[in-house]
């Protein structure tokens, strides 16, 4: 669905009702997500007091993030942006929380947010040091990292040794099936409620199988309607050797998170070619004030939800002020205790289904962004090293338990060695890396554009394609490259701008690409004829009108002539 198509675009402002109709369903659809700061609640045995507090703090903390996501940068990310309490810290907080309890995670928090608005500041100069791969390892191993847990939930143990609790089992196959089969074979209005649906189907079922009792649900009857919100406003205590671990897990989340803003500038924008570096900063940076306000309430980190962001395509409206409703009415929910117990009563089982659920969906996305990048060997070990170090600590339990302390919580999780390893390795792995291309690329004499493009185009996949795996380039920039060059020295020769063949130079700078053409014949038309054509043979030209819309997709265009001798830079960027 391309922008035009929306219903409700970025600026619009729907109807007040349609408004708070869309808010709503944003709102009730993060609230189901409330199960991940569950699961890491029963991880720890918290007592009930101690989950309703956790889990409140955890809204607040999405809330105030979705609000600012409606602001325009630098305050926020001007976008349709909904947080929920991200899955990614999941072992993170049970690492904390076993430490030093509800403490311990909300200093983790803080910390997390502190990195992430720091990581928002200098994203345009380090940009380059997270390429795409980096992040599909860590979510990848973060599937791998919530297994046991959800596992264990799911089963109905508390230790792998214990035997298998026939009613919870028959719980967690039919939620897990019945997410499966409606995010499978649903319509896209279905699939973005296939966890709701699996919730549901699973409560239903614990019902019957005795799971949930009277005394649960007296619980949910005798909570209040409304009250103040029964936060942890315990003063953090941070353990030395979880510095290191929650300073890699914030960096991994603002990867996923500025991930998660790109889908969303392709979303709104139908011609998106290159990241609005401004939007992203703000995106990151309301996401770390979210950790900040979660974690001084005793909440757990934030991140931008990906359902959210199909809700947004599914209802056709991706106005900006919705994730503005959608943030109050998450705010409003603390004061509203009997949504928060009835939510901290979902049973064990369900809670294991939907962890395994996000699991699977994890390690097939965390695939599928390290198989978007060209590969080569550099980069094949890179991903390699990095998967095996994070398994060992999986494979081989306590295999770190005589490393110094102040590393045994990142050495013992998964997802933090394999990400640390997949930053130091790509930089190590870009010595030595062929980051300049030159060659001369040699132009047929038809007139026929389409057939010169074609020709053009298979030269210089051939001849770029090292530069782009030793830089990592995705396959869709390198595409993106390749076919507006294409284009745009088709075009060129047609019109008789180029006469000979041209000398190529390619050069990989941080994550973009300059390209050079050096040739002899008249400067490239941009748009403001300066004599080297008559501009009415210009105006007339159809090679020229497509030239003229080709140029559009480069990022920076600067030609310069001596005479005869021209020279074209071409600078894209991802």
């Amino acid at each position: 669905m391309t922008a035009h198509a929306y219903q409700y675009g970025l600026e619009d402002r729907p109807p007040t009702p349609t408004l708070w109709a869309l808010g709503a369903q944003h709102a009730v659809l993060a609230l189901v997500f409330l199960v991940y700061p569950l699961a890491v609640a029963q991880e720890l045995a918290m007592d009930p007091g101690s989950t309703l507090a956790f889990l409140s703090s955890c809204v607040i903390g999405i809330g105030v993030a979705t609000c600012l996501h409606s602001f325009r940068a630098p305050v926020g990310s001007a976008s349709l942006a909904v947080e929920i309490p991200t899955p990614l810290f999941l072992p993170t907080a049970m690492i904390a929380g076993g430490m030093g309890g509800m403490s311990a995670i909300a200093a983790v928090s803080l910390l997390c947010g502190l990195t992430e608005v720091f990581f928002a500041r200098v994203l345009r100069h380090v940009r380059a040091l997270f390429p795409a791969e980096i992040c599909g390892i860590a979510v990848l191993m973060l599937g791998v990292s919530i297994i046991r847990p959800g596992m264990l939930n799911a089963f109905g143990l508390t230790q792998p040794t214990g035997i298998v609790q026939g009613a919870s089992l028959l719980v967690s196959v039919a939620t897990l099936t019945t997410i499966t089969v409606l995010s499978v074979f649903g319509s896209p209005r279905i699939k973005i409620l296939a966890l709701a649906g699996g919730i549901l189907v699973g409560v239903s079922l614990a019902v019957k199988c005795g799971l949930l009792g009277s005394a649960e649900w007296n619980k949910i009857a005798g909570a209040r309607w409304l009250a103040l919100p029964g936060v942890s406003l315990e003063l953090p205590q941070l353990d030395i050797s979880l510095v290191p671990l929650a300073i890699v897990m914030a960096l991994a989340q603002s990867v996923d998170n500025l991930g998660m803003l790109v889908g969303i500038q392709q979303q709104v924008e139908p011609r998106w070619h290159k990241l609005d570096l401004r939007q992203a900063s703000g995106g990151i940076q309301v996401s770390g004030i979210g950790d900040l306000v979660s974690g001084i309430f005793g909440g757990m980190p934030t991140g931008i939800s990906s359902a959210n962001v199909g809700l947004a395509h599914a209802t056709g409206a991706v106005a900006r002020r919705i994730a503005l409703v959608a943030g109050v009415l998450l705010l409003a929910a603390p004061f509203v205790p009997k949504i928060i117990v009835a939510v901290s009563l979902v049973p064990r089982p369900v809670v294991g289904a939907i962890v395994v659920y996000a699991a699977v969906y994890m390690v097939v996305s965390g695939m599928s962004l390290i198989l978007d990048r060209v590969l080569n060997d550099r980069r094949i070990f890179v991903i390699g090293f990095s998967v095996v170090l994070g398994l060992t600590s999986a494979l081989i339990p306590g295999i770190y338990h005589s490393a110094p302390s102040i590393l045994q919580p990142i050495l013992e999780s998964p997802l933090a060695v394999s990400a640390l390893a997949a930053i130091l390795l790509t930089q190590l792995f870009r010595l030595g890396a062929a980051l300049r291309r030159n060659f001369e690329l040699l132009l047929s004499d038809t007139d026929n554009e389409s057939l010169q493009e074609l020709q053009i185009n298979r030269t210089l996949r051939h001849e770029l394609a090292k530069v782009a795996a030793d830089i990592g380039a995705s396959k869709a920039f390198l595409d993106r490259v390749i076919d507006v060059t294409a284009e745009l020295l088709a075009a060129m020769r047609v019109l008789g701008c180029v006469k000979g063949n041209v000398r190529f130079t390619a050069r990989m700078e941080d994550a973009r690409m300059e390209i050079t053409l050096v040739y002899d014949g008249l400067p490239v038309p941009t748009g403001q004829p300066d004599g080297a054509l008559p501009s009415d043979e210009l105006a007339s030209s159809s090679p020229l009108a497509n030239l003229l819309r080709v140029s559009r997709h480069v990022d920076r265009l600067e030609p310069r002539s001596s005479g005869s001798h021209q020279n074209l830079l071409l600078v894209y960027q991802p």
